[in-house]
């Protein structure tokens, strides 16, 4: 082959390649842009007066304004709803963790018959939409004078998040070497001291795995909040949102904007904070065994 038909070759790869690039980075760009698009959206608009949004709701911001979060956090009491909000999903998700620890041992390391099954009709619960259960959870609460309280919110939470908690803890013991386990039955163990001393410890990685993501799905959670509760005092975050969206508010765009920001503050941080120990907790659930 000619040196001449050598570099038409080598520029065609050359070209091939760079036009796979340049689709590829403009596909990802135009991802970025519908998934970032509207947090930015609301980001900008929080920071606008009124009349600036309606002169351009899409537009840059002619001057910045923090008053939006200062009238959302005092003069609509968004630091009670916050709080609210993090004790029913930091209590909330640390009883459905202690719930399943002893299920997720015993369906993962002991041979306990029909563990399939039970295990299978656990998972049930993972499929069970809130609006199905809703209407017995009202009646269980009411009959246990738990009804618009924040303790009966907590329950509910631990008790509907605790499926997900078996699966994730169930997952990661089952990674765990048995040889280990074994050591300790040959050191004279039992089952609960080879779970206390053994097994919990290993298992903090996805014990951290399952506590945020139950956090992030109570934090967010609308409906049970909204039916269960009916005292302003004890609304978290989500459904004190709906004082936002009243008739007084219609017009004004800023406030709902802001709250919306407030309430998302924690779920970041918490992902930050989080974000390298959960990924580790992943890959050694993954290789472990």
């Amino acid at each position: 082959m000619s040196d001449a038909a050598l570099d038409f070759a080598d520029s065609r790869r050359a070209l091939l390649g760079f036009t796979g690039r340049l689709v590829g980075f403009t596909l990802l760009a135009t991802l970025m842009f519908i998934w970032l698009g509207p947090v930015l959206l609301v980001v900008l608009t929080s920071v606008k007066s009124n009349n600036d949004f309606l002169a351009g709701p899409f537009a840059l911001p002619t001057h910045l304004t923090f008053e939006p979060y200062l009238k959302v956090w005092f003069a609509l009491g968004f630091g009670p709803l916050m709080a609210n909000s993090f004790l029913y999903a930091t209590a909330g998700s640390a009883l459905a963790v202690i719930l399943a620890l002893v299920p997720a041992f015993t369906l993962s390391r002991l041979d306990v018959p029909g563990k399939k099954v039970i295990f299978g009709i656990i998972l049930t619960g993972l499929m069970l939409p809130q609006q199905t259960v809703i209407i017995p959870l009202y009646d269980t609460l009411r009959s246990l004078n738990l009804l618009d309280t924040r303790l009966g919110l907590i329950v509910v939470h631990a008790a509907y998040g605790m499926p997900a908690q078996i699966l994730i803890l169930r997952g990661f013991m089952t990674t765990i070497p048995r040889d280990i386990e074994k050591a300790a039955y040959l050191e004279g163990a039992s089952d609960l001291q080879v779970f206390w001393r053994v097994i919990l410890p290993l298992s903090i990685p996805g014990i951290l795995v399952g506590f945020t993501l139950n956090f992030i799905a109570i934090w967010k959670e609308f409906v049970f909040g909204l039916v269960l509760l009916n005292s302003e005092a004890n609304f978290p975050v989500t459904v004190g949102m709906l004082k936002l969206n009243s008739d007084r508010y219609m017009s004004v765009f800023n406030l709902p904007a802001a709250g919306l920001v407030i309430a998302q503050i924690p779920i970041v941080i918490l992902f930050i904070l989080t974000y390298r120990r959960i990924s580790e907790g992943n890959f050694a659930g993954a290789t472990k065994g």
